[in-house]
C-alpha cells in the first residue's frame, strides 16, 4: 500500500522551489508514494505542466490575493478530498495555510520546506513560530536556513531538518561548448559570463550589470526571465554594456547553456540554497558568487570559486577579471567543484533523504 502525499506550494512558475519539487517528485519511488500537487495560483505555468507530463495530477485553486477565502475553501475541499497522509509544502504563503488547513482537514503528517528567510517579515516569523506546534518537521535547504529558523524564528531544533536541495547529474555532457555557444549566437572566441537567475531584486542582477563596465573583454550571458528585465536592460544602455549582454530568457533546459560560459557569476543579495551555482559547479565552472545565506555552503572560497560581499560591483568586477586572466585556476576550481557537486549535493541525495523523512514520520504516527 503506497503513502498518499500532497505537495502544496504557492505556484507553479520558474523558480528554486518550484524546481526542487520537479526534481522530487521525478526521483520519488512511486511503489511507495503517490503523489498528488497542489498551487495556490499559476496552475497552468511550465513547472505545472512538467509535473503533468509526470502523470501527477495538479489542482490550483486559483488565488486572486492573500484574503481570497473561497479559494482556501477550494484548496480545503482539495486535501479532504486527496485524503494524504502526508501534506508537503513549501514557500510561506502555502507553508501556513498547509499548516492550518490541512489540520483542520486531519491530514496526519505535515511537513514545511523553508527555502529562503533572508527576505521574509517579522510577522512572518511571528506566524510561523505561533503555528509551529501544527508542524510534524520543518526542512530546511540548507545550514544557513535551519539555523536562522532556530535562533532567529525559535523554532524548536528538534522539529527542522537539514536536507539540501538535489540537482540532476552530471550536467555537462548534454551539449558541447560549440553547440551551445551556436545557440547562443556567440563565436567560440569570445569570453562569456553566465547567470541563471530570475530577474528579482534579489538575485542582485543589477550589480552584475554595474560591474560590467570595468570587466576586460567578456560577454555575458543572462538566462532568466522575471519582473525587473526593462530596468535591467534600462540600465545596461544607460552604462553602455548592453552590447556586450545576450539575454537569453527562459529557459527550460538551462544544463543545455552551461558549456557555453568560461566563467559563472552569482550576485545575489540573499539565498536559501542557490541550485544554479551547484548545478554549474557540476558543469565543471568556476563560480563568482556574493556570501550569502546558503552559497557559502555550497562554494568553497578559493577551492571550487570566488567568494565576495553582496552589492558591491567593484568586488565583484576585480573577481571576475581575477579569474578571467588565470585560465588554469579556473580550470582547476572547475574541476573541484564538479567533485563537491556530485559528492554532496546529488538529486538522489535530496530524494533518498526526504523518503526516510517520510517513513521516520508514519511510523512515529503509526499510520504505516
Amino acid at each position: 500500500m503506497s503513502i498518499t502525499i500532497l505537495y502544496l506550494i504557492t505556484e507553479l512558475d520558474v523558480g528554486g522551489a518550484q524546481v526542487a519539487l520537479l526534481r522530487m517528485l521525478k526521483g520519488l519511488d512511486r511503489s511507495r508514494f503517490s503523489p498528488a500537487v497542489a498551487c495556490l495560483y499559476n496552475g497552468d505555468r511550465s513547472i505545472a505542466r512538467e509535473i503533468r507530463a509526470l502523470n501527477i495530477q495538479v489542482f490550483d485553486a486559483r488565488m486572486r490575493s492573500k484574503r481570497d477565502v473561497p479559494a482556501l475553501g477550494r484548496l480545503y475541499n482539495e486535501i479532504r478530498r486527496v485524503r494524504p497522509t502526508i501534506l508537503h509544502a513549501h514557500l510561506f504563503h502555502a507553508n501556513l495555510p498547509g499548516r492550518i488547513l490541512g489540520r483542520l482537514a486531519g491530514v496526519p503528517i505535515i511537513i514545511c520546506t523553508e527555502h529562503s528567510m533572508a527576505l521574509e517579515s517579522e510577522l512572518r516569523y511571528r506566524l510561523n513560530r505561533w503555528t509551529i506546534g501544527l508542524v510534524d518537521r520543518v526542512i530546511a535547504v540548507s545550514a544557513n536556513v535551519r539555523d536562522f529558523c532556530i535562533s532567529h524564528i525559535g523554532l524548536p531544533p528538534e522539529k527542522v531538518t537539514l536536507i539540501y536541495n538535489g540537482i540532476e547529474l552530471p550536467v555537462s555532457l548534454h551539449m558541447s561548448r560549440q553547440t551551445a555557444r551556436a545557440r547562443l549566437g556567440l563565436s567560440s572566441e569570445e569570453t562569456v559570463l553566465g547567470v541563471v537567475s530570475r530577474l528579482d531584486p534579489a538575485k542582485g542582477i543589477d550589480v552584475l550589470i554595474r560591474a560590467m563596465p570595468c570587466v576586460e573583454n567578456a560577454t555575458l550571458v543572462i538566462v532568466g526571465d522575471g519582473v525587473e528585465r526593462a530596468l535591467l536592460e534600462k540600465l545596461a544602455g544607460e552604462l553602455g554594456v548592453s552590447r556586450r549582454i545576450v539575454w537569453a530568457g527562459y529557459q527550460p533546459e538551462v544544463y543545455n547553456l552551461l558549456p557555453a560560459f568560461d566563467v559563472f557569476v552569482q550576485p545575489s543579495r540573499f539565498e536559501g540554497l542557490p541550485t544554479t551555482v551547484i548545478e554549474a559547479m557540476a558543469a565543471g565552472l568556476p563560480v563568482v558568487a556574493t556570501a550569502v545565506g546558503g552559497t557559502p555552503e555550497v562554494v568553497e572560497d578559493g577551492v571550487t570559486g570566488l567568494l565576495l560581499p553582496p552589492a558591491d560591483p567593484a568586488a565583484l568586477a576585480k573577481a571576475i577579471n581575477h579569474l578571467l586572466g588565470d585560465p588554469p585556476l579556473r580550470l582547476a576550481l572547475g574541476r573541484a567543484g564538479r567533485e563537491r557537486a556530485a559528492r554532496q549535493f546529488s538529486v538522489e541525495q535530496m530524494v533518498r533523504q526526504t523518503e526516510a523523512l517520510y517513513i521516520e514520520l508514519c511510523r512515529e504516527k503509526s499510520v504505516i
